[in-house]
């Protein structure tokens, strides 16, 4: 009987999972779409961005931003500067979002409930078990995070860029970056 209620749930959630929305790129212009990628080709760039999925620790990272892998290659022979201000997310009210940078994401991370215990009143287990996740989640933070700054001739960076939450109700935005426009779409 166990197993058959275990069976029922996991067929429940497979199918609620699947029916999820999610944001797809969509092709124009010069953007062309590939395995949910977004990939934009100019004379000194590749940018490859896709929506992404927080699957590490801390999990509630989700309830306050929204996510884009990037992945960027300098195409000519100088080096280039990233900067947070080439990129910018406008939802469908046209309401812009801008970068926030990942020391503020690691200090909301932080800053979380659950982490912030009444040190005095748990066991030195429990501390250390809550310190081994504060380690945790910094460290999957700083090294998923996309790192701006000089890219060298032919080099890739890659990353996560974090933006505040989309309204639940939002069906499509748009990224800026430097002056392209990367459509995505909710399907």
């Amino acid at each position: 009987m166990k197993l058959i209620k275990s069976l029922i749930i996991l067929v429940y959630l497979s199918l609620s999972i699947g029916c999820v929305s999610r944001y797809m790129p969509v092709s124009q212009g010069s953007i062309e779409v590939s395995d949910d990628f977004a990939i934009l080709r100019t004379d000194s760039e590749i940018l490859a961005m896709r929506v992404d999925i927080w699957s590490v620790e801390p999990q509630y990272l989700t309830e306050y931003f929204f996510m884009m892998f990037v992945r960027l290659q300098n195409r000519t022979r100088e080096t280039i500067l990233i900067n947070p201000t080439d990129f910018a997310l406008i939802d469908q009210t046209l309401l812009q979002h801008d970068l926030v940078p990942s020391d503020i994401v690691l200090e909301i991370a932080l800053s979380h409930p659950s982490l912030v215990p009444e040190w005095f009143a748990i066991s030195s287990e429990t501390q250390r078990e809550n310190l081994n996740r504060i380690n945790t989640i910094r460290r999957n933070i700083m090294t998923k995070a996309f790192i701006f700054g000089e890219l060298h001739p032919g080099a890739i960076k890659e990353g996560i860029l974090f933006f505040p939450n989309l309204d639940s109700r939002n069906e499509e935005f748009t990224i800026i970056h430097k002056n392209n426009e990367i459509l995505f779409r909710k399907m």
